[in-house]
């Protein structure tokens, strides 16, 4: 027996969305959960670039902006927004999550997932309009105060629609 699949995700939208206006509903005592900076140190814009749809007939630069919430629901997990546009065009709005996890003082891994809008432009078409994004990159602190880190991502509908070929991003990330 088959069920019906939602036809939008909206309901996984306002969901995120309701995270994040009321995030005390999520949060829980994470400042004893780990050893890791403060997720309020290490908040705010990000900016990455990079190559999306690599090795493939889709390949195009990519650049997006993000910015990761100081609200840490438990073990450095909390929102994130964000929006990338490459060369051909396409372009992609999110709402996620992000989790950090620390290696040691220096290095890191964060952990990312979103659900939002994705519009092909001339770029390749991935099914629809509603697209999942996940993603693991590995960074550095830098002396400075601000992160580096060089991640992999997957773009996709999980087979919401019938078209799923999905797209990978190779990126370099910067924030501060």
């Amino acid at each position: 027996m088959r069920f019906p699949r939602p036809r939008h995700g909206a309901p996984v939208l306002l969901a995120l969305l309701g995270a994040l206006a009321d995030p005390a509903a999520f949060a829980c005592n994470a400042a004893s959960e780990h050893d890791e900076p403060d997720r309020a140190d290490e908040a705010g814009l990000n900016v990455s670039t990079g190559v999306i749809d690599f090795g493939k007939d889709y390949e195009t630069a990519e650049v997006g902006i993000g910015y990761r919430f100081p609200t840490d629901w438990c073990l450095g997990m909390g929102p994130n927004v964000g929006a990338f546009v490459t060369a051909d065009g396409s372009f992609y709005v999110y709402a996620g999550t992000d989790q950090r996890i620390g290696i040691g003082r220096r290095w890191f891994i964060d952990v990312i997932t979103s659900v939002g809008f994705y519009e092909a432009g001339d770029g390749k078409d991935i099914g629809g309009a509603l697209e999942f994004r996940s993603g693991i990159a590995v960074g550095r602190r830098l002396p400075n105060g601000s992160r580096l880190s060089f991640g992999f991502f997957h773009l996709s509908n999980s087979a919401h629609y019938r078209r799923n070929p999905g797209v990978n991003s190779l990126l370099l990330r910067w924030s501060r």
